[in-house]
């Protein structure tokens, strides 16, 4: 899960150079309020979703972002946690930077920026823009409801949510091996070629030895001098590439010592991460305990104060090792990484070394069947008996080549399987299909909690189907704007919950943007808030609106913007 913690951001919108910060995790029900313009929707939806995914919220051009009065310095920054890791994203413009921190430390760089967005989304956050959109914010400006997205990025969303991208990730793997299976099959099939090549030879050779022509030992004798200065060549190549794999292994000496290394300090990493964990059960225990559950004698205060204090400075210091070993983890695995690299070098130099060694035992029996047949041919009592045997072992040599073709055949056939079960009409489609009814039950709740009576259905392409009490059949389309707004306001808790259940993008942050200004009764209004006291408080909801009259007492917080000189400010918290 993500936990928001703040925002802040400096010259972002209508802001000035004050350095501006709102608490994203302090109170549950937070009420922002302000007039048109002063700075609200600047002040929680663009400045996040410029952050973490690099555009605003709305539609508002990336130069329009900077501050148009100090024109410089437009920074904004979101702090978060996913488990105990803390991670903060800086991003700016003019000058321009994005930086992702880690427990306090940047992450590496060295990736073009576009990579470095793609790390964020598929490594930390676990979903891109439109999957936070659904699941985070809906607002009334901007925000594209998942009933108005395409059929791909409706899919996309739902993707996210379930957390089934894996099998993308498996079908690119797939499709690797796919390629290494065909150039192993081009190889092959050159092997087959020279195969089927030698035994034509071999019967053009017992040809010649039936036939005992001069003219027949003239042309083998001009082949032999060919063949020499062709294998004379390749001997050349080969001493070249086995000085160049020489080179390669004296930079790979300490592959061991790597090895060996890695090896320790995982295990280290392992007993420090058990360690945390204990101190942290420890900590729970006295937290949770004021008797001992065994003896039911009662715990004295004092004694709980020390042990919870004892035991957090036990995980701090290991928090601290911990660190450190993470930090020789990333060294050791470089290392590890340029010795595979050299490795694979190593392995690439010695196959085109076998392959030149393969051409020049060819070539070499190429010569040794040549002088034979010129022997064969010379002599006059000529028995071709053993060429025959000789055309024998090639045959079965060629038998045997076909064999692995045909395993390979098999093999492409299976891949061909896998393939198809890692397609979105695969696995995926069975995944989808198993949550389609617990999607749509939530819905169908949180409908009718909404005084919406009617039947709402996704198909497997989410595609809706929505039925009347008296069974006549609707589309999103066909409904009112209120009524839209409670089908986008179930999807969204909907998509929430299988969120938390699946643990996938699953967050405590919810912003709702002027969703109760005109699209919601008074009824309607009274049944969503008691939805998101439901929520419980593990989520922080922002809802941006105007009613601040009919609303300000169902909120326990209430943050107010306004401008003043043509800067924005929080002027009440």
């Amino acid at each position: 899960m993500i936990n928001f913690k703040t925002v802040r951001f400096r010259n972002f919108g209508s802001f000035g150079n004050n350095e501006t910060e709102i608490n994203l995790d302090k109170h549950n029900f937070v009420l922002v309020s302000g007039n048109n313009g002063h700075g609200k929707s600047f002040a929680l939806l663009d400045s996040i979703t410029f952050a973490l995914f690099g555009k605003p919220f709305r539609k508002i051009n990336i130069p329009q972002l900077t501050n148009s009065v100090n024109q410089k310095d437009c920074m904004v920054e979101v702090d978060f946690l996913i488990g105990t890791d803390e991670y903060t994203i800086r991003r700016g413009l003019k000058p321009k930077i994005f930086e992702i921190f880690k427990d306090g430390k940047l992450i590496d760089q060295s990736a073009k920026a576009k990579d470095y967005q793609r790390m964020l989304e598929e490594q930390i956050l676990k979903m891109n823009y439109k999957s936070f959109t659904q699941v985070v914010i809906l607002g009334s400006s901007s925000f594209v409801p998942f009933m108005q997205l395409t059929a791909a990025d409706r899919r996309s969303v739902i993707e996210d949510i379930l957390d089934i991208n894996v099998f993308s990730l498996m079908n690119g793997i797939l499709k690797t091996r796919v390629l290494t299976l065909k150039e192993e099959e081009r190889e092959l099939g050159y092997e087959i070629s020279i195969a089927k090549e030698k035994i034509d030879i071999q019967h053009k050779h017992i040809k010649k030895i039936q036939d005992k022509s001069q003219e027949s030992i003239n042309e083998i004798q001009e082949d032999i001098k060919t063949i020499i200065s062709e294998a004379q060549g390749v001997r050349t190549s080969m001493g070249s590439i086995e000085v160049e794999i020489d080179e390669l292994k004296n930079q790979i000496t300490n592959k061991d010592a790597v090895v060996s290394s890695l090896g320790k300090v995982n295990k280290l990493k392992d007993s420090i991460d058990k360690n945390i964990q204990t101190a942290e059960k420890d900590i729970k225990f006295y937290i949770d305990n004021q008797n001992c559950p065994t003896c039911h004698q009662h715990i004295e205060d004092d004694h709980r104060e020390d042990m919870i204090e004892d035991k957090r400075n036990k995980k701090s210091e290991y928090a601290d090792g911990l660190s450190q070993i993470n930090l020789k983890l990333e060294e050791l695995s470089n290392e590890l990484t340029m010795v595979e690299e050299v490795m694979s070098d190593i392995v690439k130099k010695e196959k085109e070394l076998s392959e030149l060694n393969t051409e020049l035992s060819i070539k070499k029996d190429r010569i040794d069947n040549a002088n034979k047949r010129i022997s064969s041919i010379k002599s006059k009592d000529t028995d071709d008996t053993q060429e025959k045997e000789r055309l024998k072992e090639l045959v079965k040599e060629l038998a045997d080549l076909d064999s692995v073709h045909e395993s390979n055949t098999s093999q492409m056939h299976d891949y061909g399987i896998v393939s198809g079960l890692l397609k979105d009409s695969g696995i995926k489609s069975k995944i989808i299909k198993y949550y389609l009814p617990i999607m749509n039950r939530l819905i169908n709740k949180y409908l009718g909690s909404m005084d919406f009576f009617a039947q709402f259905h996704l198909d497997e392409n989410f595609n809706e189907t929505i039925k009347s009490r008296h069974r006549d059949e609707f589309s999103y389309m066909s409904f009112s704007e209120g009524e839209k707004m409670r089908i986008d306001l179930a999807l969204l808790l909907s998509w929430r919950e299988v969120a938390r259940l699946k643990n996938s993008a699953n967050t405590n942050l919810l912003i709702l943007d002027e969703v109760f200004d005109s699209s919601l009764d008074s009824m309607g209004t009274d049944e969503f808030m008691k939805l998101l006291y439901n929520l419980g408080k593990k989520v922080n909801v922002f809802i941006i609106s105007h009613r601040t009259d009919q609303l300000s007492d169902k909120f326990e917080h209430t943050i107010t913007f306004e401008k003043k000189n043509n800067f924005s400010r929080i002027i009440r918290t």
